[in-house]
């Protein structure tokens, strides 16, 4: 698993003083980039090597809302991993509190866009991210 810290700015809330809801799937992005440079692949390594990750599907559960000037504590994970896509799982914490959950299904292309294996190198490394019940 991999941690993320990110500071609520300001210029991402909603009308009502609380983190506009598009901007956790930016949040969640920078917590899985975040983990895939932490395991030696970043998108700019999977790109020269020929492969994307993409988001395919986001289920995102929003328990409490955060603020401007909040710390969260973004937990990345990987619970589901198969040759060619895999299922993340993404906490984000206020403090103890989990405030958002969510489940990010990624699949990874080739070149002309259609779904493709990666190097088992990539694979091993998606390994060490599997997610560990505590």
């Amino acid at each position: 698993m991999h941690q993320t810290t990110i500071h609520v700015r300001w210029g991402e809330m909603d009308p009502y003083g609380h983190v506009n809801h598009a901007a956790y799937l930016s949040y969640l992005e920078h917590a899985r980039i975040g983990a895939l440079e932490g395991i030696g692949w970043s998108l700019e390594k999977l790109r020269k090597n020929g492969y994307q990750v993409i988001v395919a599907r986001a289920d995102v559960r929003f328990r409490r809302p955060a603020a401007a000037g909040d710390t969260l504590a973004i937990t990345t994970g990987i619970i589901n991993l198969r040759p060619a896509s895999s299922l993340w799982r993404q906490q984000v914490f206020r403090d103890d509190d989990l405030i958002v959950l969510a489940e990010i299904s990624v699949a990874c292309i080739g070149p002309d866009g259609q779904p493709a294996r990666p190097p088992e190198e990539f694979q091993q490394a998606l390994r060490s991210l599997l997610w560990a019940e505590t």
